[in-house]
């Protein structure tokens, strides 16, 4: 089994707790604003999930395709307002027929699929001419766009973050390579959430199964990251201060052409 493989039937069932009612999303407005320009009449989203994206975009069209490799994950998504198609597939050897697509996009999702090139392909493959195509994501290889407390108190999710993610850059490149026109990078979100002492522990993002960063750490190391927030809050507590856990990643959207 690979290294940084994540089983998402095991957390499908609470994934969706990431996703708080009281949460604005920019990247949702983002891929709602592209379908509607392009007047897309047929959409793929790569690493659907629950389909809680992908919902967003029922205002646009009835032909909303998800493909993901957990069976967990599509049970989830059939619970969704948006009468989605959904497909078990690898997202490195799409199960569909070429030129089909208007608009193919993902989010948070490229860094599971293992080879980004022969995704990048296989999204080219199955677009239509004048389709667009979207990866969606935080770059962690980016300083000035990942701040993020979570890499500072457990360990090894940092490194490999910087493994499983391709770099803005690397994404733009091999966009390039398969011939997408018009390539762009742009910030979609800025997510800051600011914790204060105890509250940080309340953070859903937390939780080790929140997130595929510390979904992927042992009960152990998970609990020795958990600890090592406590010692800083009660440090910080013994000299009267106020210790800021702080979430400020910058989310972005890099975006191409099939002309």
């Amino acid at each position: 089994m690979k290294k940084d493989y994540l089983n998402y039937d095991k957390i499908a069932q609470l994934y969706n707790q990431r996703y708080p009612v009281s949460q604005k999303w920019e990247r949702g407005q983002a891929l709602l604003d592209i379908a509607k320009r392009i007047k897309a009449e047929s959409i793929l989203e790569v690493g659907s999930g629950t389909g809680y994206w992908l919902n967003l975009l029922k205002p646009t069209t009835n032909q909303l395709y998800g493909l993901d490799y957990s069976m967990g994950m599509l049970t989830q998504a059939k619970g969704q307002a948006a009468p989605l198609k959904l497909i078990r597939g690898s997202a490195t050897n799409l199960p569909l027929k070429q030129e089909a697509f208007d608009f193919i996009y993902c989010v948070d999702a490229i860094h599971h699929f293992g080879n980004h090139q022969a995704f990048i392909q296989e999204a080219y493959r199955l677009l239509k001419t004048n389709g667009v195509f979207a990866v969606i994501g935080h770059d962690p290889h980016d300083e000035n766009s990942s701040n993020w407390y979570i890499y500072n108190y457990f360990d090894t999710v940092y490194d490999t973050d910087l493994r499983r993610y391709p770099s803005g850059a690397s994404v733009l490149k091999m966009m390039k390579a398969e011939g997408f026109k018009n390539t762009s990078a742009e910030i979609v979100e800025h997510i800051q959430n600011i914790h204060v002492g105890e509250a940080v522990l309340k953070d859903p993002f937390l939780k080790h199964n929140a997130t595929s960063q510390l979904a992927l750490l042992s009960e152990k190391q998970y609990q020795d990251g958990i600890e090592k927030i406590k010692q800083t809050i009660g440090l910080a507590k013994d000299k009267k201060e106020n210790v800021v856990f702080r979430s400020e990643i910058n989310v972005k959207m890099f975006l191409g052409y099939k002309i």
